[in-house]
Formats: C-alpha cells, structure tokens, sequence
C-alpha cells in the first residue's frame, strides 16, 4: 500500500506538470554571439528588438540569449560602446535560431563617462519584502573558499562547525541553528544530496549565487524552515562551456572539480555534467584544557600540543542532466542522476575529551530526479515542477575498544598493557558496524498564476517520505529482530496572494502554510529483563501564515517589513539519530513555533564622485516556544541528543555595509548584534529556573565581517588581473553553559579574531587563472560548538582553467 501511494505522489506531481496544453501562440528564443571582424567577443553589448520591447546583454564570451520572441520579421539593433552600432533583419519562423552578429571595431574611443543603472538579481528578490541577503559567487569563483565560508562572511550568518573538513556543520542565522535553518539546492532541501554533497564539497564554480531568508521564508520553498533559509542556485546549463580546477593546500588538502555544458540552440538539447573530489589528512593541531595525557607514575595531567590523527576524509560526487531548455515546450525539462561517496575518520566524541583512534564512518548516494518549468504553460500560468528519489547507506565502524592519547598512541599501564573501554567493545560504546539504509521520496510542485495584471496567487506543494533501514551484525539477534523500519513522511502545502501597486512602489504578498508530519517505528525496549516492542506512531498537524511587504520611498530608498507565524518539525537526524555523527534519538521532540517580524530598509547604491556606497539594514524579532538545540554534554561524553528548551525570545540587528571607488576597491563591512534569552520563568511544577532571562548558552551574540577586495586591470597584457583580498572575522565571547549557573572560572569560548588574506591573477589570453589564500594568519585558536577546535594557520593554492 505504501508504495503505491508513494508512486501516486510522483505520478501527479508529474502530471500537474504536463496536464496543461501548451500556448497556442508561436514562439522563437534566439542565442548567439555578438564578435568584432576578427572573431573577438564583444562584452555588454545590447542586444535588443525594439518593436516588442526586448533586450539583453551580452556574457564575458559575447553570448546572448532572447527568449519568448513571436514568430515574425524584427529588425535587431547591437548597441555596444566598443563597436559601431549595427541593425539586422531577423525572422522567427522556428523553436529556436542561433543568430551571430558581426561588429565594426572602433579604432579610438573617447568617453568622458558612462553610467549603466540595472537591476542586480539580488536587488529584484529584495524588491519582494522578506529580510534577505544574496552571495554573490563570481568574485569568489577563482578563489580557494568553499561555499560555506562564503556564506559564513555573510550579515546575521554564522557557520558551526564540529571540527575541520567534513565535520557536521550547523549554520546560524540570527541566532538560529540547526533544523530551525534549511539549506536547499534549486529550491530542492540538501537533505536529499546526502553528507557528500553539502555546501563545504560543491565547487563555486557550480553555483549562480546563494540566497539567504532571515526568518520569514517565502511559500515558493515550501519548508517548514522557521529560522531561516539558505537557497545554493546553481549555474544554469545555457552556453556551452568547460571549466576545471585544483586546489592544493594544508593538511594535505586536495580538490578538483571539473564542470561542462552543452546546448544546441537549433533544438535546446541540454546536456551538463559536474564532478568534484575532495581529500583532506584533516591532521591540523590542536591544544588547550582537553588535550592532555596523563604520566603514567604520578597520574598528573600534562597539557600539549597534538596532531589530529584520526581525521582524514574523503568525498567525492558527479551530478549529471540531461534535457532540454527554452524550447516552446519547455523552459526546462531534464531528467538527473547524482552520485556520491564520502569517507571519514572520527576523532573524538561530543567533546575533545575523549580521543578515537579507530572508529570510522561513509556513506553513498544515489538520486534521480527528474525537473520540468514552463513559464505560460497556459496564458499567465507558470509552472515548476520536481520529484527526485534517493537511496544512501551509511556505514559506521567501531569495533577496537583500544583508548587512544592526544599522541596517537593506545595508552598503555606500566605493564605495558592496553587499556580499553569497557562499554560494550567499542570507542563510542558498543561494538558496531551498523549499516543504516536511508531512502528519500521527494516531490514539489510550485504553480503561479496571474488572473490580472500585478496580481498573482500561487499554490505550492511538498511531499517527503523518509525510510530508514537499521542493520548491525554486532547486535544480539534479539534486538535485530525487533529494531524495525523508521517512517518519517512530512507534507507542506502554501499558498500566497501577490500584487504590486502604485507604479510598482508597493509590494505585498499574503501567505498560509499547513504542516503535516508522520513518525513510526518500532524500537526495542528493556522490561523486566527482557526486551519488548515498543511502538511509536505519531502525527503532527499544525498551521503558518505570514506577509511580507516593500515600499519604494524614493528611487534609491526602500523599507521592507515582514512577519510570519512559522512552525519547524523535528528532523530526521534530531529525531531517529545519526551514529556517525555521535547523534542520540530523541523520539519525544516537540515541534518548534515562532512569531518572526522584520523591519529593514535598502539604502542606495548612491554614486559620489568615484565612490559608491549603500547600506542594508535589518532589524528582526523572534518569540520562539519549544526551541530545538543541541543537548548539553559533560566533559567525557561520546553521545549527544536534542531537546526542547522551552520559550526563547531574541530580538537584534544586521548592517551590510557596502563601498567601492572607482571599480577597483570594495569594501564590505557586515555587523550582527542579537540578545537572545531563556524566556521561560517556570517548570511545570511552579519553580523558577535558575537561568530566566539568560543569553542562549553556547551561542555567539555579536559578530563582525569585514572583507575588502583590490583590483587591478591589465597588469601585464590587456585582459589580466591580478585582485588581492583581506578578510577580518571577530567573534564576542560567549558562555558554553547558562551564564547565570556555576561560580568563577565558568567554561566560556573565548573572543575569537582571525585575519584572512588571498591574492587571484588571472591570464584572460590562456584562459588560466591562480589563486592563493592564508586563512588564520596569526594561528588563533578557533572554537565553535562545545569548545571544539577548528583548524589553525593553512595556506591554499588553486589553478583554473576556464575554456
């Protein structure tokens, strides 16, 4: 029965895709080139029909693309301030036309100034009210840094992370972590990629940009994210193009990626392809209160400096399409398959107390997916579509009950003798090679439709069932038989109402979200000596609903509010566990609530002289019941679960300060300040807790990002550049536990400061590219979840080759 109503959910999420004819109208997309007479490309030339009020500019490679053209003569104008202006006669009578334009080069230009005013992505998504930052990945292409570094720079976004390359990582934005932040890919939750495909292994080169939601979160992503979201759009498949790099580094650290595109423009026959591989010894030192061995005559601890030893990992991924794109029939139409395996040593537990030696975790993927969008499938109707299913195993090794040191070594009494756990025959407890097989059946359908002109409603739908499959040979057959499959099945429907009024000044948009959420299985349990079934089967049914708002108070000033009464379930790892990653079940977690708000205001770009500034202010509060976190652990803990806190309430500020002077230096200074407090006074017995009206533990609350870029043009030869980069990263302190609990000396994460420089030369004629970068100059120690040590000083060099 389960597997036909899951094969019914993709049916018609399929079928809402197709069901709708197509538009009777006739339409053409027209791509292409626009070169000089010796076959150079020609860089922002206007490419425009002006009859039907079309235009585009051309990429770095003079390609263009025009979409949606009906059948028809035109006459094409190219407009560029390299080239005389030239006019074309055109006729569209098929799909797709693949046009070349050919320019006179102008022998002496002068220009005494040009100014070009459009619309950045980031400035059109901001336009729509939600409280919104956008990294832009293209500077960063040619650099070292993944990702999530880039993200971590970001106003009002922190990465935690346990530890070095491949460590689990939580990402925090104004204060909010863990579950309560979805991460997607395409609008597509990175839940569905498995552990080998996260923000740290996905190459910049892959990715368009990356959008981050501060609270209130738009229907379109269908989640029930209620801190916040993060949104990874990769690179559409459009030109054809080949690119490649490596990077080479600390810690033995080694990356390559390799990305290609094909696309006939006759057709719109797609086809794209991208891998990455990533290894690191992971082997940086570490030192401080945790690091110690013990003499074995006086039993007194020594503190030292140590190698990680037993920290190497390895993930490696290909994600493959194949389809096709601006057709007649389809924006996008492609069917996928990914792959990808990840390897790694665990070094220690919960904390860096207690130190492995041999236990072990990987894991593989598999997804196919298949993807349809088409803008006017019927008049005014837009459609999005996608269903993708995964199947991963996760394998966890710890089978040697042998105590390590911070030295690498087994600890061994005077005898010379192994010590050894004495939990059940591994290092984390019980002997195990538990095999876990998590399989992922997704399915979103989006649908927007504008009944009048500025007005639209939109209905959207997601579906995921996940299923977990637990195996261990390691546990008594007694127990094997009664550990049964786990069911997680979560279903979101939202629907919005938007329009824009007055001139496009006002923006608004009116949503609802209904949240369901099913969890079953069957656990073992200990009564009276023997084991008994014990069965859990429950639902959650609740509802969300929000606005978000934009008023253009003048051309460059525009105030932005938004508010939702947003609700987060539980997560399949907070739920059911994670052994890899140390992680307890906690089958009694409760749903998160929250009411969000957000008040900011988009200040500029203004021009000044030969300077450019603008400012981004957002002022957010959030009153959250039930709040899901991260347990506490003592010193020697090898395990860690989630529970709820209760009521938290958090109120703050995000600034994004932004500067250039005459295209050639930026500076970007992004300041985060939130008092986010235990807001629970008493227990269900009448009894104040002690820490009311404490700062969230182990939660940084003030955070600054300064990043400043140099760069200068044509060094060498026409074309090269050479940029050189400077990046300041401070953290406050702020306590591991409630600050209101224990006396003197209170364990805390100390303020943290680290400086970061890169340098990026780029040779345009050979199409090559390299890049260096030294994170953490000055080696400080860097903390984050539970006081574990991150990595210290590390140098990075990169090659890329762009075809």
């Amino acid at each position: 029965m389960k597997f036909i109503t899951h094969t019914l959910t993709i049916f018609f999420t399929l079928f809402l895709s197709f069901s709708a004819n197509g538009d009777d109208s006739k339409m053409t997309t027209i791509s292409g080139k626009v070169v000089d007479k010796g076959g150079n490309p020609i860089s922002s030339a206007l490419v425009g029909i002006v009859s039907i009020q079309k235009f585009v500019l051309t990429d770095e490679n003079g390609g263009y693309t025009m979409t949606n053209i009906p059948h028809g003569k035109y006459t094409v104008d190219i407009s560029t301030i390299y080239a005389e202006p030239k006019s074309s006669a055109i006729e569209c009578k098929s799909p797709t036309q693949a046009l070349m334009f050919e320019v006179d080069a102008r022998d002496a230009i002068e220009i005494e100034e040009v100014v070009v005013t459009a619309k950045s992505d980031a400035a059109v998504i901001k336009e729509r009210g939600f409280a919104l930052s956008v990294v832009n990945t293209n500077s960063s292409v040619l650099t070292t840094l993944p990702a999530s570094e880039l993200l971590d720079r970001s106003s009002g976004v922190r990465l935690r992370q346990s530890g070095g390359v491949g460590s689990n990582i939580d990402y925090s934005i104004n204060g909010l972590s863990g579950g309560s932040i979805k991460v997607f890919i395409d609008g597509i939750s990175i839940d569905n990629y498995g552990a080998s495909f996260s923000l740290s292994s996905i190459p910049s080169s892959m990715i368009e940009r990356i959008e981050v939601y501060k609270g209130v979160v738009p229907t379109h992503l269908t989640e029930d994210a209620l801190g916040g979201a993060i949104n990874v759009i990769l690179k559409e498949a459009v030109l054809n193009n080949l690119s490649t790099s490596y990077t080479y580094g600390s810690f033995n650290s080694h990356k390559y990626d390799l990305n290609g595109t094909y696309r006939d423009n006759k057709s719109g026959f797609t086809v794209g392809a991208s891998l990455f591989y990533n290894y690191t010894d992971n082997n940086y030192k570490v030192w401080g209160d945790p690091i110690y061995v013990v003499e074995p005559l006086t039993g007194k601890k020594q503190h030292i400096t140590a190698e990680r030893f037993h920290d190497s990992y390895e993930s490696k991924g290909l994600n493959a399409t194949i389809g096709f794109s601006r057709t007649e029939w389809a924006d996008r139409f492609q069917v996928g398959l990914l792959l990808s395996a990840m390897e790694k040593d665990i070094q220690h537990g919960a904390t860096m107390e207690v130190v492995y030696g041999n236990r072990t975790s990987a894991q593989t993927t598999k997804m196919a997916n298949v993807l349809y969008e088409k803008r006017d499938i019927v008049k005014n109707l837009d459609v999005y579509s996608f269903a993708s299913y995964s199947r991963g195993v996760r394998l966890v090794v710890d089978t040697i009950p042998d105590m390590y040191t911070w030295q690498g070594g087994v600890l061994t009494d005077a005898n010379g003798d192994k010590y050894q756990w004495n939990n059940g025959g591994g290092e984390a407890g019980k002997a195990t090679l538990a095999s876990n097989l998590e399989q992922n059946i997704s399915a979103r359908t989006n649908l927007v439709y504008e009944f009048v002109p500025n007005h639209k409603i939109t209905a959207n739908w997601l579906y995921s069932h996940f299923i977990r499959d637990i195996d261990d040979p390691y546990m008594p057959e007694a127990e094997r038989l009664l550990t049964e499959t786990r069911y997680l099945t979560k279903s979101i429907i939202g629907t919005s109402y938007e329009t824009s009024l007055f001139d496009d000044k006002f923006k608004f948009s009116l949503f609802y979200k209904y949240y369901m959420q099913q969890v079953e299985l069957n656990d073992p349990i200990l009564v009276n000596g023997a084991l008994k079934p014990s069965f859990i089967d429950r639902s959650t049914n609740s509802n969300g609903y929000g606005f978000a708002s934009s008023y253009q108070l003048k051309p460059k000033v525009m105030l932005t509010l938004s508010a939702e009464s947003a609700l987060r379930l539980p997560s399949s790892n907070e739920l059911l566990g994670n052994t890899s990653n140390n992680i307890l079940s906690s089958y009694d977690l409760r749903p998160e609530s929250s009411i969000n708000v957000n008040v900011g205001s988009v200040v500029g770009p203004f021009n000044v002289g030969t300077s450019d500034f603008a400012v981004d202010l957002n002022l957010f509060y959030r009153d959250i019941d039930d709040m899901i976190q991260r347990g506490l652990v003592d010193a020697t803990a090898e395990m860690y679960g989630y529970e709820n806190l209760g009521k938290v309430l958090s109120r703050g500020v995000d600034v994004d300060f932004r500067y250039s002077f005459r295209d050639k230096l930026f500076v970007d200074l992004a300041v985060s300040s939130f008092n986010a407090r235990f807001n629970l006074q008493y227990d269900e017995h009448g009894n104040e807790y002690s820490h009311y009206r404490d700062r969230l533990r182990n939660s940084p609350f003030f955070t600054i990002n300064n990043n400043v870029n140099y760069i200068h043009r044509n060094l060498f030869t026409k074309g090269d550049k050479v940029s050189f980069s400077y990046n300041l990263s401070y953290i406050h302190s702020f306590f591991r536990n409630w600050e209101s609990q224990g006396g003197a000396g209170k364990a805390m994460i100390p303020t943290q400061v680290t400086h970061d420089v890169g340098m990026v030369y780029t040779m345009s004629k050979y199409k090559l590219s390299f890049g260096v970068d030294v994170k953490n100059i000055t080696n400080a120690q860097l903390f984050d979840n539970w006081a574990l040590q991150k990595a210290g000083r590390a140098v990075y060099g990169k090659i890329t080759y762009i075809m």
